[in-house]
């Protein structure tokens, strides 16, 4: 063999070992222009395993570099190497899930804002703005035991409705149905009565705000009547007035002085007189006199009955027979 058939043999396996890696590496999402490291912290990251492929928008921008746990176990640091000339949104995350349902996880940059409802892991404040929150998807298996757990709880909670739900269960509700029904049809019926007295109310509001206003208007006509007279000046001729007036009835109050100076003597002469007529009236009491006698002398007052009758007799054949008594001589 030549040495030059030797060296294009070497040459071709040369460029079948280079065409392989970067097939390869190709396949593997890797690249070979400018690349920048990301850091990203999760609680999880399910199967994700170096080497996976880093998405943005559906287009493959970079590789899992490095995947290890936290020193403290409490979550996953997870390193990406992505092509420095892609522009990531200005609230970058970072969510883990599955390529298609038969296997293959990938990392998918994201805003934070379009999967706000993501519980993103949080990020120290040491380490905020270099490194990214995360969030893993959960797998088919967990998913299938969260199913096999909520079905376990319906079952549960259809036995307890079952057991909770019975016929007198039933009877108790449709009962309780119907007096809600009964108190709905009084309330409906209390509303309406509490309407139509709304409305009286209302109606007797009106009234009197009309009532109201008229009085306000007759007060603005008196005002202005007022504020006429304190122009024309009619107020000084009023006070003139008043003082004529109160000098008059000063004169009044000093003629009812004097005057009540003499009721004050005539009171006294009229309470001697009583005084007197009282003494006299102890007097006729007590039998004194011809008129105490009289009242106290049942005696005398018949005496005195039979004077007068006769007097009265004596009278009356006097009229009967003047002649008798009287003799008229002319001559």
């Amino acid at each position: 063999m030549s040495r030059g058939r030797e060296f294009l043999v070497g040459a071709v396996i040369i460029l079948a070992i280079a065409v392989g890696v970067a097939g390869t590496l190709w396949l593997q999402g890797r690249t070979f222009g400018p690349i920048v490291t990301v850091d990203v912290l999760t609680e999880t990251v399910g199967q994700l395993g170096e080497g996976d492929a880093v998405q943005y928008r559906g287009v493959p921008i970079g590789h899992v570099q490095l995947i290890s746990v936290l020193p403290d176990g409490s979550g996953v640091r997870v390193t990406l190497v992505l092509e420095s000339d892609v522009r990531l949104p200005s609230d970058p995350a970072v969510i883990f899930a599955t390529e298609s349902m038969f296997g293959g996880w990938q990392a998918e940059m994201v805003s934070r804002a379009t999967y706000s409802t993501f519980p993103f892991y949080p990020v120290p404040a040491a380490e905020a703005g270099e490194v990214l929150g995360g969030y893993a998807l959960p797998e088919i298996s967990r998913l299938t035991r969260s199913a096999e757990q909520i079905s376990a709880s319906i079952e549960s909670l259809t036995a307890r409705l079952e057991l909770a739900f019975s016929d007198e269960t039933a009877s108790d509700v449709a009962s309780a149905i119907s007096n809600i029904e009964a108190l709905t049809g009084e309330l409906r019926t209390f509303l309406s009565e509490q309407s139509q007295v709304a409305t009286t109310i209302t109606a007797n509001a009106d009234s009197a705000l009309a009532e109201i206003e008229l009085a306000a208007g007759a007060a603005r006509r008196t005002f202005e009547r007022v504020e006429g007279v304190v122009a024309e000046g009619q107020v000084d001729s009023i006070l003139a007035d008043v003082r004529v007036a109160s000098a008059g009835i000063r004169d009044v109050a000093t003629v009812l002085a004097d005057s009540t100076s003499g009721l004050a003597a005539t009171l006294g002469r009229a309470d001697s007189t009583l005084t007197r007529l009282g003494r006299i009236a102890e007097r006729v009491e007590s039998g004194e006199g011809s008129l105490g006698r009289l009242l106290a002398d049942s005696t005398f007052a018949i005496r005195a009955e039979d004077v007068l009758e006769q007097i009265n007799l004596l009278l009356a054949d006097l009229r009967e027979n003047p002649r008798r008594y009287v003799r008229l001589s002319i001559f």
